[in-house]
């Protein structure tokens, strides 16, 4: 899967867009929908899609697409008696090799395309592609995995129905994009929710709260002092209203939050 090529003055500049336009635009109702046109114009194909799931129950949570065509696709808040597309589509979503690689390996950095897996022919015969995708056209795809909660799916999907497959330098460039995407929706779902802007290490310092770990955890990993981590967390409090480590979570993190520890915070302090 070696990604070649150099990348060009200008694919750089269309990368910086993708990003800077996500950073501006209404954070959209998971990502930016600039972001998404701005990856159909960087990497040509007919749809781009966010999609995250619940994989563990076997239920989505938000499906958000734009089409070439400009047309906007929103699925969202779905409840427990809504059914995927057809009634075997778990089962052969599991079946998919790319999408079982990413859930079976955990592995949220690599950038996989269908042909990757399979043939041409392979790809046709393949359930899911046979049931759900080639319904629609789409001969070629590739899922740009994005860091999720356990049991759960967070990916971007680029789905292309005629011409050429994604060549290795488009591979490449969603690669070097993939972690800049991850920061764009991170920052879309604090300002979704008006969270006020935190420090690299109060972020990290969050982030391990939602992991369940102590502050004398958070210490040791951080190899700084207790005091300078309860430091941290009183600005965060401070600064969110909140005076929970779980609490300041939900709020400055809501896509950590469901995975957050328990333990009483007065304990954890």
């Amino acid at each position: 899967m070696a990604a070649s090529g150099p990348l060009r003055e200008r694919d750089l500049r269309a990368l910086t867009a993708v990003v800077e336009d996500g950073l501006r635009d209404d954070p959209g109702p998971a990502m930016p929908w600039a972001v998404l046109g701005r990856l159909l114009q960087l990497v040509p194909c007919e749809g781009v899609s966010f999609n995250e799931l619940n994989v563990r129950e076997r239920q989505p949570i938000t499906l958000q697409g734009l089409g070439d065509d400009g047309v906007q696709s929103i699925e969202c808040d779905f409840t427990d008696e809504e059914k995927p597309p057809y009634p075997d589509y778990w089962p052969h979503r599991e079946s998919f090799l790319p999408s079982s690689y990413l859930d079976r390996t955990g592995d949220l950095t690599t950038v996989l395309r269908w042909s990757d897996f399979y043939t041409t022919s392979e790809l046709r015969t393949a359930p899911f592609h046979a049931e759900y995708m080639r319904p629609m056209g789409t001969k070629y795809g590739i899922y740009v995995p994005l860091p999720a909660g356990p049991g759960r799916s967070r990916r971007l999907v680029l789905g292309r129905k005629s011409g050429p497959d994604f060549s290795d330098h488009e591979l490449l460039i969603l690669r070097l994009l993939r972690p800049h995407l991850h920061e764009v929706y991170l920052d879309a779902a604090r300002r979704r929710h008006g969270v006020p802007h935190f420090s690299r290490r109060e972020r990290e310092v969050l982030q391990l709260v939602s992991q369940g770990y102590s502050n004398a955890d958070i210490a040791r990993i951080l190899f700084i002092s207790v005091a300078t981590v309860r430091k941290h967390l009183e600005n965060i409090f401070n600064r969110t209203g909140v005076h929970t480590r779980n609490g300041a979570v939900a709020l400055a993190m809501p896509h950590l939050s469901p995975f957050a520890h328990t333990a009483d915070a007065e304990e954890q302090r």
